[in-house]
């Protein structure tokens, strides 16, 4: 189901990953070639602050030697910065959302849906798009806690990739134990990035209503199988893992 807005950021990182095992082999073989050719620190150092930038579409840290570790800080910086814009939203909702049932917001909900795959499907990827994406999560934050019952596990099976992300925003609004484990199949499926992204988000959420040993086991090797190509997606599905095991 992934649009060709998901294919350039897919080819991005092949090429980079790509480069860096040519450069890797090339190494290799200068090695075998001149066994004696020495290569002094400061080289190594150079050679690898110019790799850096272009392994953060592949990794969310490197560890170096020497115990020196490169944190992507930026990863961090744009996790919370969309989390603040759908927290307002939650704000909006104030006490007692999701006990109240309003016949428009179903509608609301479909129509943000159909908005959000027009943005995703209309705009070239990039920090404009997922703002805008964002803006619609937020809205559906809002519009969900609206419907006192809405049909979760029908929004979180469906082929229609804005009915999982209203299904996410719901769940990321008000969190409800009993559907982790759908949650959690609906996630490591997701073929959409910011779906996937926002899926993780309200698992979190789940996870801690439910408390992390009460996860069940089937659900914590779904979550350890599941490999995000995206760094943001990698960072919060390790963080949410590590949170399950109990790890700082």
């Amino acid at each position: 189901m992934s649009g060709r807005g998901e294919r350039n950021p897919i080819w991005r990182r092949r090429l980079i990953a790509g480069s860096v095992s040519l450069l890797a082999l090339g190494v290799a073989v200068a090695h075998l070639v001149a066994p004696d050719l020495t290569i002094d620190n400061v080289t190594v150092a150079l050679l690898v602050i110019a790799i850096v930038p272009w392994l953060r579409d592949l990794f969310t840290s490197i560890e170096l030697p020497g115990g020196l570790r490169v944190e992507f800080r930026d990863v961090e910086q744009r996790v919370e910065a969309a989390e603040a814009m759908a927290d307002a939203a939650l704000v909006a909702g104030g006490e007692g959302a999701g006990r109240t049932d309003d016949p428009a917001a179903l509608d609301e909900v479909h129509r943000l849906a159909a908005e959000y795959l027009s943005v995703r499907d209309s705009m070239r990827p990039g920090s404009a798009r997922t703002q805008r994406m964002n803006g619609i999560f937020a809205r559906l934050v809002r519009t969900t806690q609206r419907i006192a019952d809405p049909a979760l596990d029908d929004w979180l099976t469906s082929s229609d990739g804005g009915l999982r992300l209203a299904a996410y925003a719901r769940l990321y609004a008000v969190p409800d134990g009993s559907t982790l484990d759908i949650l959690a199949y609906a996630v490591t499926e997701e073929p959409l990035a910011f779906g996937q992204y926002w899926g993780i988000r309200a698992l979190d959420k789940a996870v801690d209503l439910v408390g992390p040993e009460n996860v069940r086991s089937s659900v914590v090797r779904r979550l350890e199988d599941c490999r995000p190509s995206g760094a943001d997606r990698a960072h919060l599905l390790n963080r949410l893992t590590a949170k399950i095991h109990g790890l700082p």
